[in-house]
């Protein structure tokens, strides 16, 4: 299981992506001021975590106007 680091340009929503992403299922936690790291247990393998992460991420930054999200590994 990878774990992921999400990069955020808003450090005031780190903690709600923390837990829009546990409430999806996913282990989450705040890493740094505009980082956090993620696990997204429920992924058959590494690939599908990368799509299903990106996607969710997407959903999630349109929810949030201006804010911009970057999924590295």
């Amino acid at each position: 299981m990878t774990i992921f680091t999400v990069y955020l340009d808003r450090p005031e929503l780190v903690d709600d992506l923390v837990a829009a992403l546990r409430g999806g299922g996913c282990r989450a936690r705040r890493a740094g001021r505009r980082t956090c790291a993620v696990a997204h247990v429920a992924a058959a393998n590494d690939a599908e975590a990368r799509v299903e992460l990106a996607f969710f991420l997407r959903a999630w930054q349109e929810r949030h106007g201006a804010a911009r999200v970057l999924l590295a590994s």
